[in-house]
């Protein structure tokens, strides 16, 4: 969990680096309206780099949602998105972006503890509601690398199928959705 958190806290050094550098003109904070509803909560900045291209970065996290008390995630997902409107923040995109995430969740009678790692492409479109609002519908899917241990609930170990014990961990890689989303979105300049 600590090497997770300092690497997301060089990951957002850097990008204020970039952002700071860029001088962009549009600057807006979001929030993904879906994460909140399942008591994932999350922030976002997105600022724009060029004529029709954004960086965003996005930071999320839950420890016992209702749906499943015994869950608990913190993730970072930078993203660069492409619009094809005619401007930054408008209609039609395309984003590549990566993922970082600890978990901790038990599921069954296993419990997970681990990291999880990947890239996905997303499309999107972005609604204005005003001069300031927007809303962006948007879904991904990308390849997540995870390294975790698992345990049994009951506190016995976890035999393998040759009835040797699990020390070290397991390596998975699956394609998943990466990024799902109903996006609301402030202009701040």
């Amino acid at each position: 969990m600590k090497m997770v958190t300092k690497k997301i806290g060089l990951l957002l050094i850097l990008l204020v680096g970039i952002f700071t550098r860029t001088q962009a003109q549009t600057f807006a904070v979001n929030s993904n309206l879906l994460f909140l509803a399942t008591q994932t909560y999350n922030l976002g900045a997105e600022i724009t780099i060029g004529n029709h291209t954004t960086l965003g970065l996005s930071v999320f996290g839950n420890n016992k949602p209702y749906f499943h008390k015994e869950m608990r995630m913190v993730g970072v997902q930078p993203e660069f998105k492409y619009y094809f409107g005619g401007r930054p923040m408008f209609h039609h995109y395309v984003g590549l972006g990566l993922l970082a995430a600890d978990y901790s969740i038990t599921w069954g009678n296993r419990k997970y503890d681990g990291t999880a790692w990947g890239g996905g492409m997303t499309f999107g479109y972005v609604v204005p509601l005003s001069k300031r609002w927007n809303i962006d519908f948007h879904a991904g899917v990308g390849a997540i690398f995870s390294h975790h241990k698992e345990f049994m609930v009951d506190g016995s170990d976890l035999l393998l199928n040759d009835n040797t014990q699990a020390k070290e961990g397991f390596w998975e890689y699956r394609i998943l959705p990466t990024k799902v989303g109903v996006t609301l979105s402030y202009t701040i300049w």
